[in-house]
């Protein structure tokens, strides 16, 4: 069976070679997207100022929840204060050496990585060695290191939430590997009069004591904590790189889930394709006693071959594509960029089995109607393509379309938040299936729309009217990948427009403020607000604190938590810096432990003004908050506004992010700040809603870069379909020639029925597209109209028809090569 199986893909090359393209990419998307899940679990990034440590003790930085999925916290969780005495106490323990760290700014030093603070005794844990002077000994010294470049004798200029005070540099120091950060040390009491937050215990284990027993003992023996181990260590020092690996983790699972359906989807289009074209060559088998099991095992060992080879070989550049994947996402901003890649065959094997399977399948379906056919009828079907569709395929693709439609439009109107989003993305699929399922009724009603138009092409456009109409099957398995491709191209663009449209006029109309007072990473500290209140024509400052919270809701009984972005305010300023958009409730109460929430997040919730919902900090702390007022602007200003003081009290830093300020006309802000605090900046409120899209751009980007690779995908797929549909027509193009129809008939013909094609793409790709935009709008914006820009969807149709188009008339150049009565002979 695998030497007939060779020798069929051998001489039909060209369907063979277009169903291993399909697979070759789609190993290769499926591969990527796999070692980013795996790096995702398994990466992280070499610890620097820990390096020196067995284990390092840090909070439990992640809620974990009934399905085991971990959701990180966004700030620092702390350790208690008693936790290094505790921690020394466990066998095995030589030392243990709590650690404080306070991102400051020096202001006169060299470089551009983060700063951070320490008390002096964490020094060993890198090891830090002074190359220079001596330790700190008193509250106003301070050792800084080298790459800072300030010398012994200098004095650092060290801002703390934007208010800066001096220190003279008594020593110099260096450590092994120090490439993400910047440190300083001051005295122990000194780093305890900055915070008071137990950032983790870096632990040295007493000589031939295994790190990773030592690490079970200390969890055993100390609740609430995590330990960390060789280059776990740098998730817990950096968490960033921690976050980023959830973030990882969450975006390549969904993006992983979404391209093997795609894949699957577009093998199974192009293979179906293929086997089509086959009808005649099955037709005589079955004709001269092959029976259906014979002709399956026949295409099975065919696609078995094919599949292998697609698998294998494409899983190879699917590790090169992740790492460019990886660097575009650093880019963006959204992952570190020496997060290195995990490579295991793990993915490849993955990608391999699925190419395997889903090529198995969709060869198995697309062969049954012929496999199972009365021999005279599969004759008939060779020479001419049935007309009706069967009953199950017409009632599935029903079912199918109808559930598209309503969980793109119906689900969002009834269910909020995630429920919501998840049920307008998802009818894109079911969408385009019901239309693969009823892709020849309606290329019959596209053919039926066009033929007045064809018809006036005389001869030319008579025989595109006929091929359409007679070959509606072969024609919709080329229209319905193209109109995938727009589809999902439009959902993508539009559903960041439409987010974006919001969010933008929800900051344009809500900050009221004239001025905004931004402090960097570092925060401001309620000196530098007092001070703004006190400038000269100031009329009001609102303290802004920004975080994310998880909020828990119930999805089918069950407890889930979702991550909002959170801001504390102070009520009583609020009135002329910030409105909100009130719909219910009032903020006039937001002290203690309340709570607003935006109409997404209170809709998730389920809960309303009165009622109490279950948040957990930013630093891990939960509560339950009593909701006063529910709001509009939660695009804008984030879906959760709680007490400034609650709010920030678990924060890392424990400053403010911003000050609103609304002053008079000639209030000098800025020349008021800037010599007491040189490291704060004071911007109007355009260039604070610039900034505020700059940010949301980044967040959007992700979104891009990952669907962006799966429309390139879908675009090497929708070309290799084209291409493969149009080559097959050889023969019948060599027929025309030889009954007196010139190149340039041929020629115009098939322009034309890629006329029919595109067109019928840009109708149903568009038709799919409104579903879920609106679907997302409703639970986006709470509007069932989406932001889309006329010239953005002119240019996704214009390359759309490009590609139709294009691949289409190219193909159909080779195919007019050489003699049409050779090609005749040869039954191409």
């Amino acid at each position: 069976m695998f030497s007939l199986a060779w020798s069929t893909i051998k001489a039909r090359r060209g369907g063979f070679v277009a169903a291993f393209v399909a697979l070759f990419f789609g190993a290769t998307v499926i591969t990527a997207s796999g070692v980013l899940l795996e790096s995702g679990l398994r990466s992280g990034v070499a610890p620097e100022r820990y390096a020196a440590a067995a284990v390092v003790v840090g909070g439990k930085q992640a809620f974990t929840g009934t399905q085991d999925l971990a959701t990180a916290f966004a700030e620092r969780v702390p350790l208690p204060a008693d936790a290094a005495d505790r921690i020394g106490r466990v066998p095995g323990v030589e030392l243990a050496v709590p650690e404080r760290s306070v991102a400051v700014d020096v202001l006169s030093a060299k470089g551009s990585a983060p700063v951070y603070a320490h008390g002096w005794s964490s020094a060993r844990l890198a090891p830090f060695a002074l190359t220079d002077g001596r330790q700190p000994q008193g509250p106003g010294e301070v050792v800084v290191d080298t790459g800072l470049g300030l010398s012994t004798g200098d004095t650092a200029r060290i801002a703390l939430g934007g208010v800066p005070t001096d220190y003279r540099v008594v020593g110099l120091a260096s450590a092994p590997a120090l490439h993400r950060q910047s440190a300083v040390f001051v005295t122990d009491e000194a780093a305890a009069a900055l915070s008071d937050r137990v950032t983790a215990v870096g632990v040295v284990a007493a000589p031939g004591v295994d790190a990773d027993g030592l690490a079970k003992r200390i969890t055993t023996a100390v609740d609430g904590v995590e330990t960390y181990t060789g280059t776990a260590i740098g998730d817990v020092e950096f968490l960033d790189v921690g976050q980023a690996r959830g973030f990882l983790t969450l975006l390549s699972g969904s993006l992983i889930g979404t391209i093997a359906m795609v894949v699957l989807f577009v093998v199974a289009s192009t293979l179906g394709l293929s086997i089509q074209q086959r009808r005649r060559e099955l037709a005589v088998l079955r004709a001269i006693a092959a029976t259906p099991k014979q002709v399956h095992r026949m295409i099975g060992a065919e696609l078995l071959l094919v599949s292998v080879a697609g698998g294998l070989l494409g899983s190879l550049p699917g590790f090169a594509v992740a790492g460019l994947l990886r660097d575009a996402f650093a880019g963006a901003g959204v992952l570190p960029s020496d997060l290195a890649l995990v490579y295991s065959p793990l993915p490849a094997l993955g990608a391999l089995l699925l190419c395997v399977l889903g090529g198995w399948g969709a060869g198995y379906f697309a062969a049954r109607r012929l496999a199972r056919a009365n021999p005279v009828d599969a004759l008939g079907e060779a020479a001419v393509e049935p007309k009706a569709l069967g009953g199950a395929r017409r009632t599935f693709g029903v079912v199918f379309l109808v559930a598209g439609v309503l969980a793109g439009t119906v689900v969002p109107a009834l269910l909020p938040g995630p429920a919501a989003l998840g049920g307008a993305a998802g009818s894109v699929l079911l969408l385009m299936v019901g239309t693969a399922m009823l892709g020849p009724v309606l290329m019959r009603m596209a053919t039926a729309v066009a033929a007045p138009v064809l018809n006036r092409g005389r001869i030319s456009g008579y025989l595109a009217a006929a091929n359409s109409r007679a070959n509606a099957r072969r024609l919709s398995g080329a229209v319905v990948p193209l109109a995938l491709a727009l589809a999902m191209a439009a959902v993508q663009v539009f559903t960041i427009t439409t987010a974006e449209a919001a969010a933008a006029d929800q900051v344009e109309t809500g900050v009221t403020a004239d001025l905004v007072v931004s402090g960097g990473a570092t925060g401001l500290a309620p000196e530098v607000v007092d001070a703004v209140r006190h400038v000269p024509g100031v009329r009001s400052a609102l303290p802004v604190v920004r975080s994310q919270v998880l909020l828990e809701y119930r999805m089918i009984d069950e407890p889930e938590v979702e991550t909002f972005a959170a801001q504390g305010v102070e009520p009583e300023h609020l009135g002329s810096t910030l409105d909100l958009a009130v719909t219910s409730g009032s903020l006039d109460g937001l002290r203690g432990d309340t709570v607003a929430l935006s109409t997404s997040a209170a809709g998730t919730a389920g809960v309303s003004v009165g009622e109490s919902v279950h948040v957990f900090l930013g630093d891990g702390v939960d509560k339950t908050l009593k909701v006063v007022a529910v709001y509009a602007n939660g695009l804008g200003f984030g879906d959760v506004t709680a007490p400034r003081d609650l709010l920030a009290a678990h924060t890392t830093t424990g400053f403010d992010d911003a000050v609103l300020v609304s002053a008079d006309q000639g209030a000098d802000v800025a020349g008021a700040l800037a010599d007491r605090y040189p490291g704060v900046a004071v911007v109007d409120r355009s260039a604070f809603a610039a900034a505020q899209h700059e940010q949301r751009w980044q967040q959007s980007s992700t979104n891009l870069i990952g669907n962006g690779f799966l429309l390139l995908y879908l675009v090497i797929a929708v070309v290799n379909t084209l291409v493969m549909a149009t080559g097959a027509r050889r023969r019948e193009f060599a027929m025309l020639r030889l009954i007196g129809t010139g190149r340039g008939h041929v020629r115009r013909m098939m322009a034309l029925e890629a006329g029919v094609v595109v067109g019928a793409a840009a109708v149903i790709g568009t038709a799919v597209a409104v579903v879920p935009l609106v679907g997302i709008s409703l639970a986006t914006t709470g509007r069932p109209l989406p932001a889309v820009d006329p010239l953005v969807y002119g240019v996704i149709v214009l390359v759309t028809a490009v590609i139709g188009f294009g691949s289409i008339v190219l193909a159909t150049r080779a195919a007019l090569r050489g003699r049409p009565v050779d090609t005749v002979g040869a039954g191409a």
